[in-house]
């Protein structure tokens, strides 16, 4: 399959790297430093645990430099940078090639589709530690990496099974869902949450979920992140809350989070698309968010103060 990765940071990086090395011909479109460390010295992935991987890859500054029109494109830039990338990748589409995002939030599908046309949009949800620890070298966690994806009018076609192979042969544990909405609502809920306490708190997991009353908190934030779901026509489950807890206490104690870490490095922060895309049908719903309002204020307070949304 010719592959394109629209966004080499974290997430595009290691799934690239991934299926470039199970023989998929890979290009990688990254810009600026990260760009110029990968044509130097080739893509660097390390392992929490400190094992290093370096491969020689073809890295683009434009999706126009590709050298043929891709089969597939994983979307993995930052949620702010979602319109400008994909009127790039315009002229690279061909009537077949297919878009799976893999960004975080609820938005990408529909402004993708409005930008590149819906037939060629695949939703997708990835969980998946991994960031950009300086140009040319990404570093993820040790962990087994899950993703759904899924068309986003509902259904299972044969475009989504054969990406889901290509991925589950790169070593990805798959779900190919007939609803792929649902699972990016339960996903942006866990993110809503847990990306602004622990970019609040600069704190691995381990000793936020170690401090008293912080369990009843998360409760407390995911209860009105899944009633905003619900008056969205997302009928997530009676057991959600109590399911998120469970996943939060199975994470490595030295977990963190991609708005953490940008925030850690006061670079521009995707506060807007998470906990801001929930707050915003909040509003619209009249579904009151007093703890995930109170927070996420904070938060914009501080990333205004660097220049971060």
């Amino acid at each position: 399959m010719n592959v394109l990765i629209m966004g080499s940071g974290g997430v595009g990086g290691f799934i690239g790297s991934r299926l470039l090395q199970t023989g998929h011909h890979v290009t990688f479109v990254a810009r600026g430093p990260h760009l110029q460390a990968i044509r130097d010295h080739g893509l660097c992935m390390v392992s929490e645990t400190g094992t290093r991987h370096v491969l020689e890859v073809n890295a683009v500054e434009s999706p126009a430099d590709a050298p043929s029109p891709p089969d597939l494109i994983i979307f993995a830039v930052k949620c702010y940078d979602t319109e400008p990338a994909a009127q790039l990748l315009r002229p690279a589409l061909s009537d077949q090639t297919a878009v799976l995002t893999l960004q975080n939030g609820i938005d990408s599908v529909p402004t993708l589709a409005s930008i590149l046309g819906a037939e060629h949009i695949i939703g997708g949800a990835t969980w998946l530690t991994a960031h950009i620890l300086e140009p040319g070298l990404i570093e993820y966690q040790d962990a087994e990496v899950r993703a759904a994806i899924g068309e986003p009018a509902g259904g299972i076609t044969d475009r989504v099974q054969t990406i889901a192979q290509a991925l589950r042969s790169a070593g990805f544990e798959i779900e190919v869902s007939d609803d792929i909405n649902h699972i990016l609502w339960n996903k942006l809920v866990l993110l809503a949450v847990l990306g602004p306490v622990t970019a609040a708190c600069q704190l691995p997991l381990g000793p936020i979920l170690a401090t008293e009353g912080m369990l009843d908190l998360f409760r407390t934030m995911f209860n009105e992140a899944i009633a905003v779901a619900r008056a969205q026509g997302i009928h997530l489950p009676d057991t959600t809350t109590n399911d998120l807890i469970a996943l939060l206490q199975t994470l490595p104690a030295d977990n963190t989070t991609s708005l953490q870490v940008d925030f850690a490095h006061q670079r521009r922060v995707e506060l807007d698309y998470t906990a801001g895309a929930v707050l915003r049908r909040a509003q619209a719903s009249g579904v009151p968010t007093p703890t995930l309002q109170t927070l996420y204020l904070t938060l914009k307070s501080r990333a205004q103060s660097f220049g971060g949304l």
